[in-house]
């Protein structure tokens, strides 16, 4: 009886997940199916690689009616230069950010690069024309180079030519199996800094003339902010740059800081010059200053 039952428990359990997997399946085609709301020029321009400042022309958005995420917002990322955007959760940062990939469109006002509407440009084009690091990376279950390249066609050289212009051929080298080392879905045997400098390097392969850095170093030691500042330093220098911190220590060597608050722009100038403002930057540093020191008790 035993021998009998046993493949019936077996199926019913494969059943519940299949079911369950059907489930997810029919979420996924479901989001799939959902037409864009963007609306898309027929004679798109080419943005393989824009060059000029990006400026954004009295901007406002809102996710719902009546509850404003960013207000008439006015301000201009110098081309070659790096700019940090920082404030506290939910004064708009990352929608920004979303703004210019066009993830979403502005109900008001307009993005410009080199003074030509981002709407004009093939949206393809556009968003690879821009590297993004986010706090969150997904990582295969593949060697350390494949989740690099991620199926671009990057050649092996050019990705070790990143890592020395990088300065990071430690981290590589120590590495069993150094570019060719597998790790794990999720890459759970690196630390959340070495998830982070992958990060980089994915975005480093596209060789994209615009860099964003999304609260990339939030949930990281301070050795590994170290070593990403030191990366970006040399990996980043030329490009147009635009750095969303949580922890302030990352943005002080930026060439201009903007301090938003509540879905506008109260402050902007370099580290040094806000710091004199003793103004929302001089107080946010204050409390970064003050949580680094007590995590390091």
């Amino acid at each position: 009886m035993r021998l009998f039952f046993q493949p019936l428990r077996e199926l019913a359990q494969k059943y519940s997940i299949v079911q369950s997997a059907m489930a997810s399946a029919e979420r996924i085609f479901s989001l799939l199916d959902q037409k864009s709301s963007l609306l898309l020029t027929t004679e798109p321009l080419s943005a393989k690689n824009p060059r000029g400042d990006i400026t954004f022309h009295g901007v406002s958005f809102h996710y719902e009616p009546k509850k404003p995420i960013l207000q008439d917002i006015s301000f201009t990322i110098e081309a070659g230069k790096t700019t940090a955007l920082v404030g506290s959760t939910g004064s708009g940062k990352t929608t920004l950010v979303s703004l210019l990939l066009r993830f979403y469109t502005p109900q008001k006002g307009s993005i410009t690069i080199n003074g030509t509407s981002i709407d004009r440009y093939s949206l393809t084009d556009l968003r690879h024309a821009m590297g993004i690091v986010l706090q969150d990376i997904f990582l295969m279950q593949d060697s350390l180079l494949a989740n690099i390249v991620m199926d671009s066609g990057v050649p092996r050289k050019r990705v070790v030519s990143l890592v020395q212009q990088a300065g990071i051929e430690g981290f590589v080298a120590k590495l069993p199996e150094g570019l060719d080392t597998r790790i794990g879905e999720g890459g759970h045997a690196l630390s959340t800094g070495e998830k982070q400098l992958l990060a980089i390097l994915r975005a480093l392969c596209k060789n994209p003339q615009i860099l964003i850095l999304d609260e990339a170093t939030a949930a990281i030691d301070s050795e590994s902010e170290n070593l990403i500042e030191q990366v970006i330093a040399q990996s980043w220098a030329k490009r147009t740059s635009l750095i969303i911190a949580h922890r302030l220590s990352t943005v002080k060597r930026a060439d201009r800081i903007l301090v938003m608050e509540k879905g506008r722009i109260v402050e902007t100038g370099s580290h040094q010059e806000l710091m004199e403002q003793s103004g929302l930057y001089a107080q946010l540093v204050k409390v970064d200053e003050e949580q680094a020191d007590d995590s390091a008790l």
